[in-house]
């Protein structure tokens, strides 16, 4: 309006990226930057995020397709808490303690996690690159950023070589076999399945840690 006058709404980065980047509705515009450089970085890392996501992509019918469906469905959280419970369980009968209680410890690592990456997921509600059934809560879990699969495989890279470390290989290649098929997949862009398994390195650091 004229004679109107408005002042440039200071953001941080996070609130960059909540209120400009098609994290809800797309691009809102007409909020005032102050920090230009802010911007240009975040935009061309996401450019460079939706970019090599697509490209990471195999053909439908393809075997690495294949391995990619069967990979993402690999780091479900169901499976990992039977896991979880049954190596309690051995452990505990078997008299092994120091690997019950290194159960108990992924356990607490793999909550932490969640409570970090979903805090950040109901926050910002970046969309997915995709809709897709049968991978995901699309009432739960609908927002993409960042990973909770990647955050559980985090934890997964790590317990598993402090609890079993003649198959501490094993664990990391199905950690990096699961991240990459929820982004080949098209369930997640790059930049979420990364910043989930940092989330999950994270948290299992700072449960061994405390312990």
């Amino acid at each position: 309006m004229p004679g109107a006058t408005s002042q440039p709404t200071r953001l941080t980065v996070c609130g960059y990226l909540r209120y400009r980047y098609d994290f809800t509705d797309g691009p809102r515009m007409g909020i005032g930057i102050t920090r230009m450089g802010h911007e240009r970085i975040i935009q061309q890392l996401a450019t460079w995020d939706e970019r090599w996501s697509r490209r990471l992509q195999p053909p439908a019918d393809s075997v690495l397709h294949k391995l990619a469906v069967l990979g993402a469905h690999v780091g479900d959280g169901v499976l990992w808490l039977l896991f979880w419970l049954l190596l309690m369980g051995c452990s505990y009968h078997g008299g092994e303690m120091t690997l019950f209680y290194g159960a108990v410890a992924w356990i607490a690592a793999a909550i932490l996690g969640a409570l970090i990456t979903y805090s950040i997921k109901f926050w910002l509600k970046r969309r997915r690159p995709q809709e897709i059934a049968g991978f995901y809560s699309h009432k739960y879990d609908a927002h993409a950023f960042p990973s909770g699969h990647a955050t559980r495989m985090g934890t997964v890279a790590i317990f598993g070589f402090f609890l079993f470390a003649g198959w501490g290989w094993f664990f990391l290649a199905v950690s990096l076999w699961v991240i990459w098929s929820r982004a080949s997949l098209g369930i997640h862009y790059i930049g979420d399945v990364t910043v989930g398994y940092s989330i999950g390195l994270f948290a299992s650091a700072i449960v061994l840690w405390l312990r």
